[in-house]
């Protein structure tokens, strides 16, 4: 069919202005070429004339408004235009000021289950039906927020039973910005089994169980992204403040490094394109990953980017109240966590203008968590409960249900379920028990702590295993503590056969502990330290407090292997750093021709960091050597987490450990070595940020040095070509040595090392 008969088919209505109508015969006339122009210029003609009224989410179909409050609804329009709105046999009006931006204020409806038409008319007219009045609850957070109902427990039988026509859900779409936004997009979704599997799981189940107890329409404004950071969801005026002066810096560092990153991220899609489509013309299975784009600005890492184009276009909609799950993203930074939490939840108040609405959080579930230290997310967690003191605000404590190896468990059930107990009685006026038991003050008493707790009547340990108690004299050195149970679970008396003269307790204070204790109610007790001793972030505490990397096999077994090599004879010369001195294996001729003739040791171990050699170092793989010279290299792992001033604080409490179990001996500092990025699997993306954090480094690790027991070396510039890249035949993956590159090292390093064991 040609564009002249289609045009010809076109009903008339399409043309919305009889101005535009009119010329629709000339079009018609016009050759195919002739038509193309002129239709695109009846789209501007149109668009001239007249902007229609437009709302964005989270108004729609299927919507639920709040009750109770007055009703906000605005859009855009054209500058001076009329616009009515109705809804609820309710007729209000406004004018479009000159931006064309638009408000009105429906006075407050109590809930309603009988659907309405929500009518918005100017010069066009907006309809959108089958409205309920309820309570509307906007729910946020990462990724356990975002897990949807079809990834839960028993997912086939929840999307079956899922027939509640009082719940209805949007999923705002995800978008960042730079600037706050007027608009956002989503689709109200009726909660059916067609519908609700996309749902967060968090919510609805949520929403399923004060919809069930109250009757009242339940809406859910679901505003979530996977992975994101508390500092995304926060307005930029709110990190502009001078408390957070770290955020700014972290994110200008990222932006420095974007240039170069995203050149190297390009090649590297280039490659991995044409390796793909080669791969599929020889019909050949390909199964590697593309590279990863760099972080930059659209990156849902790019602060206030998420609130300014999923959360204030949403702004001022009525709320009952808030849902918030995340903070995994923080962990490793959970010295700020606080801060940046209380400040949104203020802020989040502030935008909605609706006073201080509930806002209810769920408290991060114990997992083993890869990185950081073995407690990074009990301080997390404490940050979450010290923002109780905000008024109107409530935990769900669920240390208890998380998944050990995943950071998504799937039991939201019970997430829901804890979160509309907090709901149910602060806000909808139930009789119901919402409280996790919670510590209320301890003492010494003796050799035990006895612990006052608040809401633990019925207190009872379920399950065979002994819950995770810790006890500490003045020391700070925590033993595994037992804990007996009296006057109903008010009081709890703990002890533990190492510690005669306890001063502190700590319950489930550990990523993934033992939290097996709960109240008749059936909550469990929150993780809990009568401490106030620091709280260091986990970048410090990755620098500095020894950490055996949990149950890693092969690092126990190299670990042993030090034990017994440092029994077989005298050692002269000890190499200790992380893989890159492990892999000395890669050159035995050098080896054994530069460092032979001094009897070397090599306490390498592949993936180590500061905060591990002080592990080994604790449990003696220095007790039984007194070598001459112990060669130093460590820190390139800490680069990923840790500032320059963390790492260089981790290397001297080494070098301090080391004098301390050997104080003859004379301490090599090596510099941390160049780092390019890795051509093997891409997984270098922040090659120019590592760059810039190990030159850093090496600056302050050469004012360890006083010339004499501790001496500097920076031997990196061999390393480097003539255009000051790393060659491959010196690290064949930008970051450890080959053959060749070993060679190099020992030439470097000889002169320095025999000057000290030539040395009286």
């Amino acid at each position: 069919m040609s564009s002249v008969s289609t045009l010809k088919q076109m009903p008339l209505s399409i043309y919305r202005d009889g101005a535009i109508a009119e010329q629709r015969s000339s079009f018609i006339m016009k050759t195919n070429r002739s038509l193309l122009a002129c239709v695109v210029l009846f789209v501007f003609a149109a668009a001239s004339l007249r902007a229609d009224v437009t709302l964005s989410a989270p108004f729609g179909n299927n919507a639920v408004i709040q009750r109770d409050r007055p009703i906000s609804v605005w859009g855009k329009a054209e500058p001076g235009e009329a616009v009515t709105v109705q809804f609820g046999g309710r007729t209000v009006r406004a004018t479009a000021d000159a931006a064309g931006r638009w408000r009105v204020e429906i006075p407050a409806l109590p809930a309603s289950r009988n659907p309405g038409d929500l009518i918005i008319t100017g010069k066009n007219r907006v309809v959108f039906r089958n409205i309920l009045v309820g309570d509307v609850w906007l729910c946020a957070g990462q990724s356990n927020m975002e897990w949807n109902v079809a990834r839960t427990d028993n997912a086939r039988e929840e999307v079956a039973a899922a027939n509640h026509p009082g719940i209805r859900y949007i999923k705002i779409d995800r978008a960042i910005a730079s600037a706050p936004s007027e608009r956002a997009t989503g689709v109200w979704r009726l909660c059916t089994r067609r519908e609700i599997g996309s749902c967060s799981a968090v919510a609805y189940f949520f929403a399923r169980e004060i919809n069930r107890e109250t009757g009242v329409p339940i809406g859910i404004i679901q505003s979530s992204w996977s992975g994101a950071m508390i500092e995304s969801f926060m307005p930029p005026a709110t990190l502009a403040a001078p408390a957070f002066p770290e955020v700014s810096r972290r994110w200008q560092q990222t932006l420095d490094a974007f240039p170069k990153n995203k050149a190297k991220y390009d090649a590297d899609l280039a490659a991995w394109k044409k390796e793909r489509d080669a791969a599929v013309e020889r019909n050949a299975a390909f199964a590697k990953n593309a590279p990863r784009e760099p972080v930059g600005i659209g990156h849902r890492d790019e602060p206030s980017g998420i609130f300014n184009a999923m959360i204030a276009p949403l702004a001022p909609v009525g709320l009952r109240g808030f849902l918030w799950y995340q903070g995994e993203g923080n962990a490793q930074r959970f010295g700020e966590y606080r801060g940046l939490f209380t400040t949104m939840i203020a802020s989040w108040r502030a935008a909605f203008q609706q006073g201080e609405i509930p806002f209810y959080w769920v408290q991060l579930p114990n997992y083993k968590a890869g990185r950081g230290d073995a407690r990074m997310r009990a301080f997390l967690r404490e940050a979450q409960d010290q923002t109780l003191s905000l008024p109107g605000t409530g935990q769900a404590v669920t240390i208890d249900i998380g998944n050990p190896d995943d950071e998504h468990p799937t039991n939201k059930q019970e997430v829901g379920r804890r979160l509309a107990l907090i709901a149910l009685k602060n806000v909808y006026g139930k009789t119901v028990a919402c409280d996790s038991p919670r510590l209320v003050s301890a003492c010494a008493e003796g050799k035990a702590m006895r612990v006052t707790l608040a809401h633990a009547a019925g207190l009872a340990v379920r399950g065979a295993a002994t819950p995770s108690f810790e006890v500490a004299a003045a020391d700070g050195i925590f033993k595994p503590a037992t804990a007996s149970i009296e006057n109903n679970g008010v009081e709890l008396v703990v002890s533990s056969p190492d510690v005669s003269a306890p001063a502190v307790v700590r319950y489930a204070w550990l990523n993934d502990p033992v939290a097996n204790l709960y109240n008749a109610a059936g909550l469990p007790l929150t993780p809990f330290r009568s401490d106030e001793w620091e709280a260091t972030d986990v970048s410090r505490t990755s620098s500095i407090i020894p950490d055996n990397k949990g149950g890693n096999k092969y690092f126990m077994e190299k670990h042993a292997a030090f034990l017994a090599r440092a029994k077989e004879g005298p050692v002269g010369v000890l190499f200790i750093g992380d893989s890159i001195t492990d892999g000395w294996s890669k050159a035995p001729a050098a080896w054994e021709k530069h460092f032979g003739k001094y009897q070397p040791a090599n306490f390498g171990i592949s993936g180590d960091s500061t905060q591990h050699v002080l592990w080994r170092i604790a449990n003696g793989e220095l007790d039984n050597v007194k070598p001459k010279a112990v060669v130093l290299m460590i820190g390139t792992n800490n680069t990923a987490s840790n500032t320059p001033a963390e790492i260089a604080q981790g290397v001297a409490t080494i070098i301090s450990r080391i004098h301390e179990k050997i104080p003859a001996a004379r301490v090599l500092l090596l510099a941390v070595f160049p780092r390019g990025p890795r051509t093997v699997n891409g997984n270098y993306d922040d090659a120019v940020n590592r760059m810039i954090i190990i030159n850093d480094v090496n600056t302050r690790l050469s004012c360890l040095a006083d010339g004499k027991r501790v001496r500097f070396l920076d031997i990196n510039p061999v390393f480097l070509g003539p255009d000051g890249k790393i060659p491959s035949e010196v690290m064949p993956d930008q970051l450890h040595p080959g053959p060749h590159g070993y060679q190099l090292w020992a030439d470097a390093l000889q002169p320095a090392l025999d000057e000290i064991m030539q040395e009286p």
